[in-house]
């Protein structure tokens, strides 16, 4: 479904409402996704291309009520796409996902003059051509039963911000820039009117949508020759269920630069100990603190897929993660199994919440920007087929 507008600049939001389709009409599990056609003005550079993912703000609402947002959204996604296994990765070439390659089947679609024409990187890239598509990826559309918005008088809605050009596009040209055409929402449907009008009847009985939002709780400018970092986290959650922090090194040649952005390497601290303190209790998750053995097993809770936790499928492994693709990872729940709602930590005192103390090993002088996540278990009440209420 074609949308209005079907162009957007860097820096405009983007509104994506879930239509009203036939009567009788459910949208598919896991299905809904954004796409649109993206085209490069390089300047004089001939060889730019983009980063893996172009939008810095997702924000989900039910007639104008938000119920999440997700800043710096680029930063989390992309560190997420790192543990998707090797043959996802391939796969997600409708999302413009790079693999170890340089991303040249991006390329090749996007008319870098140093894309090479090789199999099968051409014929994928014949396939798509410039067009790539962001996922929808939220419970209500991908782990509750088929979403029916006829059944609904609120309408769901995304919110999406485009990123800065220089977050966007990897270039030596510092003028270069993108223009987004051609924007639709797809999804499947299935035609059944004995599903519609169950999915009705939930919605007009009170029924609860578990989910969990992602929030960007900090931005924080560090110095790396700092040997202690502390961190006041005071939003107050029934269910914390973890925090993460992830790293980008500002410095020419790393991450972070404007137009030289590489949005597969997160940098290494060298954190050498994390205590943790909650509503004042101190020496929380580990009683000795946490240490950088264990560093890696947190991680895999978390980011390895459900199921094959321990098959080692993942794209990311130890070598590379305490590498490049080091994240932070600090579990509040009593279960490992990402699929479970509700096992996070109560946070009541938002005065106190949680104090995070790192100390780590001095480096040469340099910023380092820290992005600070909370997960949080929440829940969506809709009664009469409207939003109750939402409860984090």
């Amino acid at each position: 479904m074609t949308n209005n507008p079907s162009t957007i600049d860097a820096n405009q939001i983007l509104t994506v409402p879930f239509p009203n389709v036939g009567e009788n009409d459910v949208i598919v599990l896991g299905t809904a996704r954004f796409a649109f056609n993206i085209e490069l003005n390089g300047g004089t550079d001939a060889n730019r291309t983009v980063v893996n993912n172009l939008v810095k703000k997702i924000s989900m609402k039910f007639e104008g009520q938000e119920v999440m947002s997700l800043d710096d959204a680029d930063i989390y996604l992309c560190y997420r796409y790192l543990w998707m296994t090797d043959k996802e990765r391939v796969n997600a070439a409708y999302y413009g996902i790079h693999v170890g390659d340089g991303g040249n089947t991006a390329k090749i679609w996007l008319g870098a003059g140093d894309a090479v024409a090789t199999q099968p990187d051409a014929l994928i890239a014949a396939a798509f051509g410039n067009r790539f598509a962001i996922p929808l990826d939220f419970e209500i559309l991908t782990d509750h039963g088929p979403f029916y918005q006829v059944g609904l008088n609120d309408r769901l809605s995304f919110e999406l911000t485009f990123n800065d050009y220089g977050r966007v596009i990897m270039s030596a040209d510092a003028n270069a820039s993108y223009q987004i055409t051609n924007i639709s929402l797809e999804f499947d449907v299935v035609a059944n009117p004995d599903l519609a009008k169950r999915k009705h009847q939930q919605y007009m009985s009170q029924t609860v949508v578990l989910y969990t939002p992602i929030l960007r709780h900090r931005n924080l400018r560090l110095n790396k020759s700092d040997v202690t970092w502390n961190i006041n986290l005071n939003t107050p959650a029934r269910s914390l269920k973890k925090i993460l922090l992830l790293f980008e090194d500002p410095a020419a040649g790393a991450m972070g630069p404007t137009f030289g952005r590489n949005s597969e390497f997160y940098n290494n601290p060298l954190i050498t100990k994390v205590q943790v303190t909650v509503e004042g209790i101190p020496n929380q998750l580990y009683a000795q603190g946490m240490l950088p053995h264990h560093h890696w097993d947190e991680d895999v809770k978390e980011f390895a897929l459900e199921g094959v936790k321990d098959a080692e499928l993942s794209s990311t492994d130890i070598s590379t993660y305490f590498q490049s693709r080091y994240a932070l990872w600090l579990d509040f729940r009593s279960s490992a199994n990402c699929k479970l709602h509700g096992s996070g930590r109560r946070v009541e005192n938002a005065s106190e919440g949680a104090t995070l103390q790192l100390d780590k090993t001095a480096q040469a002088a340099g910023p380092l920007n820290c992005y600070v996540y909370l997960l949080i278990n929440a829940q969506l009440k809709i009664g009469h087929g409207r939003l109750i209420s939402s409860v984090f």
